[in-house]
């Protein structure tokens, strides 16, 4: 079996706590299945400063193994240069977090014979390759994002269950915080109560508040008699999408500078909900408009509110876009995504 050192934040041994760790608990199982994996937890490392001497011994202890770093650009950048200065010969891909990598090289926050240093760049959007090698980065691979599905909702059910209900249930799942759009969707809440539709919808927001922002999110919140804030929802039980598939359609409004391929579209394909995004960063490659959901141009709340009302009205195909959501969950499955003859592919199984 092949030897892995990944290095990134992960919580082990715990729930995960952001979309890092999510991805990389997720990653080290995939990766466990046929590989001799060596974790390097640096989330929280000043509460456990030993991971650095657990690198170090790591690193000289298993000289053939391959090194996956899996966290942001600014963390790994130094170390590649470090490595690259040192003219180090090992095994390294960087599977990258986030959407905002190319624009980083593009910009010149990075240099990209740095990254074309190590073996592969591994990214979650087609589009991202192409703007990587127009900054210059020329060994960029493709990897889905993914998540082990072991549950999918009833849709028959589920279906049932939206068509009973006499209002149009709308879901936010996500960090609440003002980039990921958590205001523009409580403005257009407000136009479309001024429009007499209040008893016509609801709003239910899921998710960590971000601390700047809870006081002014819970005031406006309490202020709207459709719109609740529920906490967390657990989608590492059943109960958490049998939840999730009782409403109509995801908002995503996201400006958030960060964005990649978000893996709240996963969650939104398992439950069979039509995701209503924002035109911006990758949403559009993962949500066809018309088809999974409706993209609409992004900073703009009239496109939004328009959208909405769309769906309370009727005047949109929420069945159709709920079978064709559904249908795009398998490809996201970890055994499809992280096939064995993908990781053959990049190295990570022997032939």
């Amino acid at each position: 079996m092949k030897n892995i050192i990944l290095v990134g934040w992960v919580n082990q041994g715990r729930a995960p706590v952001d979309g890092e760790t999510t991805k990389n608990q997720y990653i080290i199982a995939e990766l466990k299945r046929y590989c001799k994996v060596t974790v390097l937890d640096f989330y929280e490392k000043r509460r456990h400063p030993w991971v650095y001497v657990q690198a170090l011994w790591a690193l000289l202890a298993k000289p053939k193994a391959t090194i996956i770093f899996s966290t942001s650009a600014k963390n790994v950048y130094s170390i590649l240069r470090l490595f690259k200065g040192l003219h180090v010969r090992r095994d390294i891909i960087y599977w990258v977090i986030g959407g905002a990598f190319a624009k980083q090289v593009r910009d010149g926050k990075f240099r990209a014979d740095v990254f074309n240093y190590i073996k592969y760049n591994l990214v979650q959007c087609h589009s991202m390759i192409d703007e990587l090698k127009e900054a210059g980065v020329t060994n960029a691979r493709f990897v889905s994002n993914f998540k082990p599905i072991p549950y999918y909702p009833d849709m028959e059910k589920a279906l049932a269950s939206r068509a009973e209900s006499e209002t149009i249930r709308f879901v936010f799942l996500s960090r609440v915080m003002p980039s990921k759009g958590c205001d523009y969707i409580l403005e257009a809440v407000r136009r479309l109560n001024a429009k007499g539709l209040q008893h016509r919808f609801s709003v239910d927001f899921y998710g960590k508040i971000d601390a700047a922002y809870r006081e002014q999110f819970l005031k406006e919140v309490s202020l709207l008699d459709n719109v609740a804030w529920h906490g967390l929802l657990d989608l590492r039980t059943n109960e958490g999408y049998d939840t999730l598939s009782s409403y109509h359609a995801m908002l995503f409004p996201t400006y958030w500078k960060g964005e990649g391929i978000a893996g709240i579209f996963i969650d939104a394909f398992i439950a069979a909900l039509p995701v209503l995004a924002s035109d911006w960063a990758h949403n559009a490659e993962a949500i066809t408009d018309g088809k999974q959901g409706i993209i609409y141009p992004v900073h703009d709340i009239e496109a939004l509110t328009d959208t909405m009302k769309k769906c309370i009205m009727g005047q949109v195909d929420l069945m159709a876009m709920t079978i064709n959501s559904r249908a795009e969950a398998f490809k996201y499955a970890a055994e499809n995504a992280l096939s064995i003859d993908y990781l053959k592919s990049i190295g990570l199984i022997e032939e």
